[in-house]
C-alpha cells in the first residue's frame, strides 16, 4: 500500500505533466502566495503541506488561465440589418440637462412588426448596445464598449422603434437622486436645479422633454422614483416578465428593466414589445409567458375602457402613508387621487400590512450584501450572458476605482464588505425573508385586486452642491425608496402614475405620483387603474 507521501509525490508528477494551453507561460504558485491566502483565514500550514498545496493550486490556476485565454462566447448582433449610426458624445449645447450619454441612431432595416413604428426611444446607460460606449454613470474616459445587444434592444428595433441614444444613469446605476453621474447632475425637467430621481435619471428627463419612449432599469425603485419625480408613467413589471439579458446587474434578486413613458397606453405598448421569455435570462421564473403569449396590453385597455374599474377592489396601504417623514402635500394629493378612483366606481378601503414598514430593512440586507458580491464579480450560479470584459475594468475595486465612485456607491461598497465580515449569515436570511414579505403582500391581495400608495413619500429635492459632505448628499434620497424597494424584493408588479404637482422643499412645483401594486402577472389590472385615472383627470391640472 502506498504511503500518503508517495501518493502526493505521484500526483505532483501527474500534475506537472498536464498540458498547458498553447501560448501560455503557465502559472507558478509559490509558498509565499499560499501564505498570503492562508493568512486571511488565520490558518497555519502543517509540515510539508504547503509545497503540495502550491502544486495543487498551480494546476487549478493553469486551468483558469486556459479558460481566460479562450475567446468569449456572446450573442452576435447583425450589424448589416441593424447598423449603429452617428455614434457621438453630445456637445453641452445639445445636452444642457446632462441627460444624454452617447447619441446614435439604431433602427432595424426589416422590422418584424410595427408595434413601435417610428417611435423614438432612449435607453438607460446600463443597457448594452454593441459598438456603442457605455458609461454606467461614469466619466466619458471610463467608457466600456459592449459586444452584444441587450434582448430588449433587439426587441425594440424589431418592433420598428428607433433608438436615438443612451440616457445617463447614476454612478454605477445606484442612486435615488440625480447628482452622482460622472458626466454631471441631471436636472428635473420641471424644476431646474432639482433632482430628477434615479437611477434612471436621464431617461426620465428625456422622455418628459419629448423623446417618445424610454427604458429604465429598477433595482430598488430606479424606474418608479424618477417617473414619480418627473411626471411619468413607470412600470416595474412582475419579476421575470421582461428579460434582463444584456443589462448590467448589481444583484440579480432585485434586477428589473422596463418602460418609462408619458402615458399609460404608450407604457403598455412598450411593455408588450419587450416582454416574454428570451431563453437566456435565468431571472425569468415559472409563469413567464413566451413571446406569442404576451398579452396585448394596450388593446385590452382600449377594449375595456368603458367598463373601467367599476367594482374593482382597491386597498389603500395604511403603512404606505404612515412614515414620520411623509410629505404633507404628497399625502393630500394622493388621497385626492384615491377619491377619483372611488368616483370611478372602485371599491376602496384601507388595507394594513404591518411588515411593509420594515420591508426596506430586509431589502437593504439583500441588496447591500448581494450588491457587494455582484460588483466584485463574485456572483455565481448564474445561467445568463455575462460581461467579463466589464469586470476586467471594475474588479478588483482599486483605490483609483473607488475614488471615482459616488458617496452612495462608496457607502454600498464599504457597508457590503464590512457586513459580509460582521454578519455572514444575514444575506441568506434576507433572501428567505423576501419570501416572507411576498407571502404577506399576497395575503392582502387575496382581499384586494390592487394596492395603492404614494410612489415616493417626499418630493424632488434641490440638487446638492459638489462640496457637500457624504451625509448631506445621501440625505437627498430620503423618502424615495420606502414604498418602492419592497416590491423589488417580492417581485410584484408596481406601476407609477403622475397625479399632480406639489411644493418641493425649495418651493418649486414638482410632480407627485401614485404607485399601483398588483398580483403576480396582473399587469393588465395595474394598467386599468392607471388608465382609468389618466382618462378621468389631466394630472398637470389636478
Amino acid at each position: 500500500m502506498l504511503r500518503i507521501s508517495e501518493v502526493i509525490e505521484e500526483w505532483d508528477v501527474k500534475l506537472s505533466t498536464v498540458h498547458a494551453p498553447a501560448g501560455s507561460r503557465g502559472v507558478n504558485v509559490t509558498e509565499d502566495d499560499l501564505d498570503h491566502i492562508a493568512d486571511k483565514y488565520g490558518y497555519k500550514f502543517k509540515e510539508n503541506e504547503k509545497a503540495h498545496y502550491a502544486t495543487l493550486v498551480a494546476a487549478t490556476c493553469n486551468a483558469m488561465q486556459f479558460v481566460d485565454e479562450m475567446d468569449d462566447y456572446q450573442p452576435e448582433p447583425d450589424f448589416t440589418l441593424a447598423p449603429r449610426e452617428n455614434i457621438h458624445f453630445p456637445d453641452k449645447k445639445d445636452n444642457q440637462d446632462n441627460a444624454w450619454a452617447f447619441r446614435f441612431r439604431l433602427a432595424h432595416k426589416s422590422p418584424t412588426s410595427n408595434l413601435l413604428q417610428g417611435k423614438s426611444v432612449c435607453i438607460k446607460d446600463n443597457i448594452a448596445v454593441a459598438g456603442v460606449p457605455c458609461l454606467i454613470g461614469r466619466e466619458v474616459e471610463s467608457a466600456w464598449t459592449p459586444k452584444i445587444d441587450a434582448t430588449i434592444v433587439s426587441r425594440i428595433i424589431e418592433a420598428g422603434g428607433v433608438i436615438v441614444g443612451k440616457a445617463v444613469c447614476e454612478n454605477l446605476s445606484t442612486s435615488a437622486a440625480s447628482f452622482t453621474a460622472g458626466t454631471g447632475p441631471v436636472n428635473n425637467p420641471y424644476a431646474k436645479g432639482y433632482s430628477a430621481g434615479g437611477s434612471s435619471s436621464g431617461t426620465a428627463n428625456l422622455v418628459a422633454k419629448g423623446v417618445d419612449l424610454g427604458i429604465g432599469a429598477d433595482q430598488g425603485g430606479s424606474i418608479r422614483i424618477p417617473a414619480s419625480l418627473c411626471g411619468l408613467v413607470g412600470f416595474k413589471a412582475t419579476a421575470g416578465l421582461v428579460p434582463y439579458t444584456g443589462c448590467i446587474s448589481n444583484e440579480a434578486l432585485i434586477d428589473y428593466v422596463g418602460p418609462m413613458t408619458r402615458s399609460v397606453i404608450d407604457n403598455a405598448i412598450l411593455l408588450e414589445a419587450i416582454a416574454g421569455v428570451d431563453g437566456l435570462d435565468d431571472r425569468q421564473r415559472a409563469g413567464t409567458p413566451f413571446r406569442e403569449q404576451v398579452p396585448k396590453y394596450s388593446q385590452i385597455l382600449i377594449d375595456t375602457q368603458e367598463a373601467g374599474i367599476r367594482g374593482l377592489r382597491i386597498g389603500v396601504l395604511k403603512e404606505g402613508l404612515s412614515s414620520s417623514i411623509m410629505d404633507k402635500g404628497i399625502k393630500e394629493k394622493f388621497l385626492a387621487a384615491v377619491e377619483v378612483l372611488k368616483a370611478l366606481g372602485a371599491k376602496v378601503e384601507e388595507a394594513s400590512i404591518p411588515i411593509h414598514e420594515i420591508a426596506p430593512a430586509i431589502f437593504g440586507a439583500a441588496s447591500k450584501q448581494g450588491g457587494a458580491i455582484g460588483r466584485a464579480g463574485h456572483a455565481t450560479g448564474r445561467r445568463q450572458v455575462m460581461f467579463p470584459d466589464l469586470y476586467s475594468q471594475l474588479v478588483p475595486p482599486t483605490a483609483e476605482v473607488i475614488d471615482k465612485m459616488s458617496p452612495i456607491n462608496k457607502n454600498a461598497l464599504f457597508s457590503g464588505e464590512y457586513c459580509w465580515e460582521k454578519f455572514p449569515q444575514v444575506y441568506a436570511k434576507s433572501v428567505n425573508l423576501c419570501r416572507k414579505l411576498t407571502d404577506h403582500y399576497d395575503a392582502a391581495l387575496e382581499n384586494y385586486d390592487i394596492l395603492v400608495m404614494p410612489t415616493t413619500i417626499t418630493p424632488a429635492e434641490p440638487l446638492p452642491s459638489p462640496d457637500d459632505n457624504p451625509i448631506v448628499k445621501m440625505s437627498k434620497t430620503i423618502g424615495k425608496l420606502e414604498n418602492t424597494c419592497p416590491f423589488n424584493a417580492t417581485g410584484h408588479p408596481a406601476l407609477a402614475v403622475p397625479i399632480g404637482f406639489v411644493n418641493g422643499s425649495g418651493g418649486a412645483k414638482v410632480p407627485a405620483s401614485m404607485q399601483i401594486v398588483g398580483k403576480f402577472w396582473e399587469e393588465v389590472t395595474c394598467y386599468k387603474v392607471g388608465y382609468a385615472w389618466e382618462m378621468a383627470k389631466d394630472w398637470k391640472k389636478f
